[in-house]
């Protein structure tokens, strides 16, 4: 894969990721928040079984640490969903960079401090991301370059889209992590080694069509809107 057909995949994500995360450590309540999403999206429920791969810029042992961390992390994500009518879409492999954490626009923080409202909204966290998509060797690609695998997730649970031009989406998932490339995917331990089960990531996010103060505004209103209706059955920004 050359570097043209890389900057010439579809990009699909916008400029800037506005979300929330929470955890559930509940199945009974886990189920109520699948229940609450679906009335709250209607038909938009989806199955989503997705294999991510997160790269780090290789260092060699002689090597200087960089005078400042890195601000961004490059995911290879291969998914798969299934609609709420059992038809199976295998999604296009895409290469998601996520940039450094912004703040929050002075014009958008009005936002958060609504006329209506006794409680001053949590705010979500902004960030920059594209996603393109990719061929099935990237991977590689992304080696010659100088990235080598940090580690891998298996992400599997439920997703609903909603909100402005379907640009909000609700997951809710376990993850597992690999250690190698063929091991069976496992469930995360706790300090002491015991297997952590029934913990369920729930992640609100809308991405902008762009970064401008207008277009994040309305991707942040998204999110808090949701994040509202949602909080009843999970604490988001925990």
């Amino acid at each position: 894969m050359s570097a043209a057909s890389v900057a010439s995949g579809q990009q699909r994500g916008g400029n800037v990721q506005t979300s929330f995360v929470g955890l559930i450590d509940s199945k009974a309540y886990c189920d109520r928040l699948i229940q609450a999403c679906r009335a709250i999206t209607g038909k938009t429920e989806q199955k989503l079984l997705h294999r991510e791969s997160v790269f780090r810029l290789a260092t060699s042992a002689s090597a200087a640490p960089p005078a400042k961390p890195l601000q961004y992390e490059l995911r290879l994500r291969l998914g798969k969903t299934t609609s709420s009518d059992s038809e199976k879409f295998v999604q296009p492999m895409s290469l998601i960079c996520y940039g450094e954490t912004l703040p929050v626009h002075p014009s958008t923080d009005r936002v958060f401090r609504p006329e209506d409202s006794k409680r001053r909204l949590p705010k979500p966290s902004l960030r920059r991301v594209v996603e393109v998509e990719v061929g099935h060797t990237c991977d590689e690609f992304l080696k010659l370059f100088g990235f080598d695998v940090d580690y891998i997730f298996i992400r599997s649970g439920q997703q609903f889209i909603c909100g402005t031009n379907d640009r909000c989406t609700i997951m809710i998932s376990e993850i597992h992590q690999l250690h190698a490339q063929q091991q069976t995917p496992k469930l995360e331990k706790d300090a002491a080694g015991k297997p952590v089960d029934n913990v369920y990531l729930v992640e609100v996010l809308a991405v902008s069509a762009d970064e401008t103060a207008a277009s994040v505004e309305v991707a942040v209103r998204d999110v808090l809107a949701l994040a509202d209706k949602l909080s009843p059955y999970v604490t988001l920004n925990c």
